[in-house]
């Protein structure tokens, strides 16, 4: 269509570059035979000029279409970033429609029945953490239970993790696990150094942002801690005291 568009003009130039060199060549047969100096030093600066003037007018004719076809691409450019735009608003609007779908803990009484017994302390923890990572947008997490044998909290069960990392065991006290077990409250960290994961293989280059600690304990007892990672805040913290409850039951029982 451009092209079609910029032919046509130029044929146009054309055309009137010919009709203009036909008025010069018919006079002739009407002038005297014998004609002075100055009279064809004139005609050759009007044909000069003729020629320029059509010179002229076709580039600029070609600048203005290139023009033409530079706003015509970077329209096209544009349209392609909006609807690209578009789908990811929609696969976002889609995501956003299913997080606000589900019922985050909405039923913590019912949410561990079908858990291990206690005995079965990794399958155990494991399940938890499984259970959990249902209910909200959880990175990784880590469950510490007290052994016996070791006399400290040590990690029995993971979630999100590719490896089995080494992590440091602690006791009440020690630590920010240790704290928060001792002061039986749970602990948000946030804005946290790039050391903190190091320990991680399987998180790759991306690293959570929140920290949370949870404790699993009441005034009598302190049987673990659960340590969760995310990319957002998670609503976890507000059903703490429920799901404590329900886990120290699902121990005891």
């Amino acid at each position: 269509m451009k092209s079609e568009r910029m032919n046509k003009e130029q044929k146009y130039i054309i055309i009137f570059s010919v009709i203009i060199f036909a008025f010069a060549l018919t006079k002739y047969l009407i002038v005297p035979e014998r004609l002075s100096v100055s009279f064809y030093m004139f005609e050759l600066v009007s044909m000069t000029a003729v020629l320029l003037l059509v010179y002229f007018s076709d580039n600029v004719v070609r600048r203005m279409h290139k023009k033409l076809a530079d706003k015509e691409a970077e329209i096209e450019s544009l349209k392609r970033k909006n609807e690209q735009l578009n789908e990811e608003l929609k696969e976002r609007n889609s995501f956003l429609k299913k997080d606000e779908g589900r019922k985050t803990f909405s039923d913590v009484e019912t949410m561990f029945d079908d858990l291990p017994p206690f005995s079965e302390t990794d399958r155990f923890c494991n399940k938890v953490l499984s259970k959990i990572g249902e209910n909200c947008e959880v990175v990784t997490g880590l469950f510490f239970v007290y052994n016996k044998q070791s006399q400290n909290f040590s990690v029995e069960g993971n979630y999100g993790i590719m490896k089995d990392e080494p992590v440091t065991p602690f006791n009440i006290g020690e630590g920010l696990h240790g704290e928060a077990l001792k002061g039986r409250e749970v602990t948000v960290l946030e804005e946290l150094p790039e050391e903190y994961f190091s320990g991680y293989s399987g998180l790759g280059e991306a690293k959570p942002e929140y920290i949370y600690i949870l404790p699993v304990a009441d005034a009598g007892r302190a049987v673990g801690v659960l340590e969760l990672a995310s990319f957002k805040p998670l609503e976890i913290a507000g059903y703490w005291e429920q799901i404590n409850k329900k886990l120290l039951e699902k121990i005891s029982g």
